[in-house]
């Protein structure tokens, strides 16, 4: 089969009916081992994607962006450092003119050969540093928790356009039959809800799937076989109620739900053996047990691994979701404390994520993202009860990625001299969505969905590859 083969989507796609997309996940099936998919424009660097988001808003001050000049200024009022231009936008809500700038509350040191600044606060990711790439000058288009959530997961500001982790699998299908290409893992619903996981207009079948991690418990609701009914008897039964339902479709044209409704069926078919043995995380050694911790967060990590392992495109961990853990507002329990205990409970699980990644050959060919929707603001908030806080902050912060075709030990853009603006290299969320693409050999510009007269796409009409980070 020819490898170098290269398909105009919008051609391709004009010539299939829905359910005839379909062959997108058997050609990629074909294809395989890292080769090039029919549908992938270029050659991929990495071909897995495991996003650890940490909802709330983690404070880049307190972490990965050492700013010790924020102690020579440490008192005065914003409006005193700051002009008006750069002090709107960031609350509707709120007023930030009074506020008074905040230094960090925890020492920061450099770590490994690359020399990259990490919080005290993340002492076991510290080891690893000269695997990660962090961007420092990272910045996006709002501070609301809802919006920030949105943006970062679909490239879009409201609700209702497909997932990454849904462009992802749509542009190269799945590895595996009876597995889904995208599985969610998350503590809670989110702010802005679990509509950040729906694949939007494109087919049902790059809907994530939403996994629980639990002992004794099966992965996805409603997965257990029917009592009494044998493998024979349950394909009779699923056959019979597929024809049903796909009557039911055709006399329904304009409802693809319906098409992603049969298939749901036969993915939960196909799953009952397979979702259970990969999510059963006591196949595990003690080692790996020890290696990743034992809280919630480091069980995800341990299974983020394991579904990567059995070609699963796609994986996110959403950490902090009941209750945004990590927005450090003085009201919500405080800079301080916030911090170190969020960073304690998920330091362990995602040094050894990246550890055993690299143990067993994978890192390169799995990209781990590290994400938020916002930074925190230099100053402590105006209305404050009576702990130290930060605001919502947008306009510089810092994520990071590992793996999957990256230069690694490199700190990437950055902030000015106290956290406010992204000035060096400045990076949208939109450039880091097409570099993610770009990574998995997709093109963001033509990695496209013909939608009401429009081409849709992840970048909307924006974005540009970050070649400089790409190894």
């Amino acid at each position: 089969m020819r490898t170098d083969l290269h398909l105009d989507r919008r051609q391709f796609l004009g010539h299939l009916s829905l359910g005839g997309l379909a062959l997108n996940e058997m050609l990629a099936n074909v294809a395989g081992g890292g080769a090039l998919s029919p549908l992938s424009h270029h050659r991929p660097r990495a071909k897995n994607v495991i996003m650890l988001f940490m909802c709330g808003g983690t404070s880049h001050l307190e972490t990965f962006d050492h700013k010790p000049q924020l102690k020579k200024w440490a008192g005065k009022k914003a409006s005193e450092i700051f002009g008006k231009e750069d002090l709107e936008g960031f609350n509707p809500e709120k007023t930030v003119e009074n506020c008074q700038i905040l230094p960090p509350v925890f020492e920061f040191r450099k770590h490994g050969e690359c020399g990259a600044w990490v919080s005290e606060i993340y002492p076991k990711l510290a080891t690893v540093v000269d695997e990660i790439t962090f961007l420092k000058g990272v910045h996006t288009d709002s501070a609301i928790h809802s919006v920030g959530e949105i943006i970062w997961h679909t490239g879009h500001q409201r609700a209702g356009f497909p997932s990454m982790g849904s462009w992802v699998t749509y542009g190269l299908g799945s590895e595996r039959s009876d597995l889904p290409a995208y599985v969610v893992m998350k503590d809670g619903v989110s702010t802005a809800g679990d509509e950040v996981f729906q694949q939007g207009m494109l087919p049902g079948r790059h809907q994530a799937a939403v996994a629980r991690v639990a002992a004794g418990k099966t992965p996805f609701p409603n997965l257990n076989p029917r009592a009494g009914l044998d493998v024979e008897q349950r394909r009779k039964y699923l056959d019979t109620l597929n024809h049903l339902n796909r009557l039911h479709r055709d006399r329904h044209p304009s409802q693809p739900d319906l098409t992603g409704r049969i298939e749901a069926f036969e993915m939960a078919f196909r799953m009952q053996r397979s979702a259970t043995e990969v999510f059963d995380l006591s196949r595990e050694p003690k080692h790996m047990h020890t290696l990743y911790g034992d809280n919630q967060f480091s069980k995800h990590c341990l299974t983020a691994r394991r579904l990567v392992e059995n070609g699963v495109r796609f994986v996110e961990i959403m950490d902090g979701a009941k209750g945004r853990l990590w927005d450090a507002h003085g009201n919500r329990g405080g800079l301080f404390e916030n911090h170190r205990s969020n960073a304690a409970r998920t330091d362990q699980g995602i040094t050894a994520l990246i550890t055993d990644l690299k143990a067993r050959g994978m890192l390169e060919e799995t990209l781990v993202i590290w994400a938020t929707e916002f930074g925190r603001t230099p100053f402590e908030e105006a209305n404050r009860e009576s702990r130290i806080g930060r605001g919502h902050h947008h306009r510089g912060f810092t994520l990071w990625m590992a793996g999957g075709g990256l230069k690694r030990g490199l700190s990437y853009g950055g902030t000015d001299e106290l956290g406010m603006n992204a000035i060096e290299n400045p990076v949208h969320v939109h450039d880091l969505h097409a570099t993610i693409l770009h990574l998995l050999g997709l093109d963001h510009l033509k990695l496209t969905y013909r939608h009401n007269s429009q081409d849709v796409r992840l970048t909307d009409v924006f974005g540009k590859v970050i070649h400089d980070i790409i190894s």
